[in-house]
């Protein structure tokens, strides 16, 4: 593999690197969430990712339980998410898996002031899609993308009171995300605080993964603006290098970094170029994975409980990029999702055959 020699600073140190390291006692996982739209792309991408065992997470996309984002779950949304469930993920998945609900509440858990009563009533929503999904699929890592928010960790929030434990508290698995939605300001510190924060309230009872975007974000943004390499890396190694120590002295960290672009953003005639620039940012991440686990020998870290090693992982890569187009069966609207949505950052702040897995998705 062609490469290109990388500078990091990782716990103090410069790393330089460019082939494999030897990794070590918390080596943060890397997962491919890129959403494809057409049959065919990311062939480069799913070439290198199948090969260097990172493994990709499914997504339910328009609302999760909520399949049409209606804000009321249905008999008829539960029957469609089932249905979702038994097509894409096989019966044991114990892996990480993500519900992509915004509407129509995104806006409202997003603000800077909300009444408790108001909170409470949008997270029973959240809380009984959680429990929906829970029992259809009992073993999978549940969660909802981009919670808990900058908003929901921040002093304000904090100080009315207002928390989204109640959430957690049903969640498998949090899924925030250290988007740039904020071109040409240094948000790293911020972004270091808040993976902190949701670690702190994770409390060691559920795992961490981190979601990052190659695009800036924003409703104000123009999405066929990528963010600078040197950029994207300091955002996903402020959330490596966050930590929450607990009362015995335990360190907790992430379990993993999860990449996620959209086609959709794209015309078709950059969708071999694109592919090449996914395929970058993942030796990228690869790289950055290998050094901190490098870097990390003989430090005891806690990424929060497991059944067995191989549900830190995600489904195998598949061969074409139409097996992993995973809201066709629920049908509706097809490209643009999470980086179109409202977010706090965007007004004051910023917002795998690998040999670990088998070809059914288990160890």
């Amino acid at each position: 593999m062609n490469c290109s020699i990388i500078l990091l600073f990782v716990n103090s140190a410069v790393w330089v690197f460019c082939a494999r390291t030897t990794v070590g006692d918390w080596t943060p996982q890397i997962y491919n969430a890129i959403k494809w739209t057409e049959p065919n792309q990311g062939v480069q991408t799913i070439e290198f990712t199948t090969q260097n065992g990172i493994t990709r997470v499914p997504m339910a996309y328009h609302g999760g339980v909520d399949t049409n984002a209606s804000g009321e779950i249905t008999d008829h949304n539960i029957e469609k998410f089932t249905r979702w469930v038994h097509t894409y993920l096989p019966r044991d998945y114990c892996g990480p898996v993500v519900m992509d609900y915004e509407q129509p509440w995104w806006k409202e858990l997003l603000a800077k002031d909300i009444s408790p009563e108001r909170l409470q009533m949008i997270l029973s929503v959240y809380i009984e899609g959680m429990q929906v999904a829970k029992n259809v699929q009992p073993s999978a890592q549940w969660g909802y993308w981009g919670l808990p928010a900058l908003r929901n960790t921040s002093s304000r929030w904090i100080e009315q009171g207002l928390s989204l434990e109640p959430l957690i508290n049903q969640c498998n698995a949090l899924y925030p995300d250290v988007y740039n939605c904020t071109p040409g300001k240094d948000k790293t510190e911020l972004a270091q605080k808040h993976i902190s924060k949701v670690l702190e309230q994770a409390a060691g009872r559920i795992p961490v993964y981190v979601f990052a975007s190659v695009r800036y974000c924003g409703p104000e943004v123009d999405h066929s603006e990528f963010v600078p390499d040197e950029i994207f890396l300091r955002q996903v190694n402020a959330a490596l290098k966050a930590t929450w120590v607990d009362e015995n002295g335990a360190q907790h960290r992430v379990r993993g970094i999860i990449l996620w672009d959209a086609y959709g953003f794209s015309p078709e005639e950059n969708w071999e170029e694109l592919d090449r620039k996914h395929k970058y940012y993942f030796e990228l991440l690869h790289a950055l994975s290998e050094a901190w686990g490098k870097s990390m020998v003989g430090k005891n870290v806690e990424t929060g409980p497991l059944v067995s090693s191989g549900c830190k992982f995600g489904l195998p890569e598949p061969a074409n990029s139409d097996a992993a187009i995973y809201d066709k069966p629920l049908g509706g609207q097809n490209n643009q999702i999470h980086s179109d949505r409202i977010r706090e950052d965007s007004i004051d702040s910023h917002r795998i055959p690998s040999g670990r897995i088998r070809e059914d998705g288990r160890e």
